[in-house]
């Protein structure tokens, strides 16, 4: 399946959970779940576990719409989520490992110089710390305010937050290390793009 489609309706998940909450239709963000689970497993299924799965999700949507549990599973999902970007930012912290955000600089072209080590290790601490407050402030969002507020802000706000520090760490690195090579910030994201993320999740 294209990475675009799956892209797409990743993308298309927070605009579901907002709209689903506007509209009162809690069916709307489980439907939506389904859709975006089946995209990113269809690859890796055989045909028939793919209708299984299809199958279950559908029935599973159905039944959870109109249950307490249903509105709960759409609240966990962005805690989840972010969760999972702070566990996975911090783990790279560990002694003996090396930092998330420092596998991908050098895997970019980055110096293997003390200057790029220090500062995309606090760049990692500063990713996990911001992951982590997310997901607890959507959690916590979730039993002390109405569902509208909770759906835009843990569905929307909080991307906003992630979008502004990547935005604004680029200058902020082009000025404290201003030795390094660079060649803009388009090509920078096209090179993340190509950047082999699966050889660089698995290092340490």
């Amino acid at each position: 399946m294209s990475p675009r489609l799956a892209a797409a309706v990743a993308l298309g998940y927070p605009v579901a959970v907002i709209a689903g909450s506007f509209l009162e239709l809690p069916q709307l963000p489980l439907t939506w779940l389904v859709l975006l689970i089946l995209v990113l497993a269809w690859p890796a299924l055989p045909v028939l576990g793919r209708a299984v799965m299809a199958l279950a999700l559908v029935v599973l949507a159905l039944l959870l719409g109109t249950e307490p549990a249903g509105k709960w599973l759409i609240y966990a999902v962005p805690v989840l989520v972010q969760g999972a970007l702070a566990w996975l930012f911090a783990r790279s912290l560990r002694p003996g490992s090396t930092p998330l955000i420092t596998r991908y600089a050098l895997a970019m072209g980055a110096s293997d110089s003390p200057p790029v080590h220090r500062y995309t290790r606090r760049l990692t601490v500063a990713w996990a710390l911001l992951c982590g407050g997310l997901a607890l402030l959507s959690a916590v969002l979730a039993v002390t305010v109405s569902t509208t507020t909770w759906a835009i802000f843990a569905n929307g706000i909080n991307y906003l937050f992630l979008a502004a520090l990547f935005m604004l760490e680029y200058p902020l690195r082009c000025w404290l290390l201003r030795d390094e090579p660079r060649a803009g910030f388009l090509r920078y994201l096209a090179a993340l793009a190509r950047a082999d993320h699966r050889h660089i999740l698995r290092q340490r």
